[in-house]
């Protein structure tokens, strides 16, 4: 009896996170599928029509927006971070002159929550408090650096937060 319940103890510690995975997850992936195949607004409708949502959604503007800021963010972040992780772990590798300061600014993401660099490259990139207030501070009048506000540009700025938050990780893995 000893003998299996030994054998049975770990399935049984890991059952209720199984069974939360399974409501909590993919229980709420299937209801929000099945939803999506109705006319459900603000409170959920049951009664299945069909594609009706998914007709909506490939017809709104917002949609090839966000399809090309998904494939821009989603290119730009993967093929940058992976390079310049390489290149950093090179340098650390080579032992150069400047390692603690590299280690420092490449890898103090990894200390800090999302949310914190998030809000400190919304500071350093607002133009009114950032980089353009600091280089126009010295006397750089028309310089311009408001890549936050500016629709066109907006996603450039996210790509340079997230390459900063990412390659201390490739540069860890490499």
């Amino acid at each position: 009896m000893i003998e299996w319940f030994e054998r049975q103890i770990p399935k049984i510690v890991l059952a209720p996170s199984f069974i939360a995975v399974l409501v909590f997850v993919y229980g709420f992936i299937a209801w929000t599928a099945w939803i999506s195949f109705t006319r459900s607004k603000l409170l959920p409708n049951y009664e299945i029509k069909g594609v009706i949502q998914y007709e909506r959604l490939f017809a709104a503007p917002r949609w090839d927006t966000a399809m090309s800021n998904l494939f821009a963010f989603g290119t730009l972040f993967i093929v940058i971070s992976m390079l310049l992780g390489l290149v950093l772990a090179i340098l650390l590798d080579q032992k150069i002159r400047t390692e603690g300061a590299l280690r420092t600014i490449y890898l103090y993401p990894m200390a800090l929550s999302m949310i914190v660099t998030g809000t400190a490259w919304k500071w350093i990139m607002n133009p009114g408090l950032g980089i353009e207030n600091m280089v126009r501070g010295w006397g750089f009048e028309s310089f311009s650096f408001d890549w936050v506000i500016d629709p066109d540009m907006a996603i450039y700025a996210v790509v340079i937060a997230g390459v900063w938050q990412a390659s201390g990780f490739v540069l860890v893995h490499r």
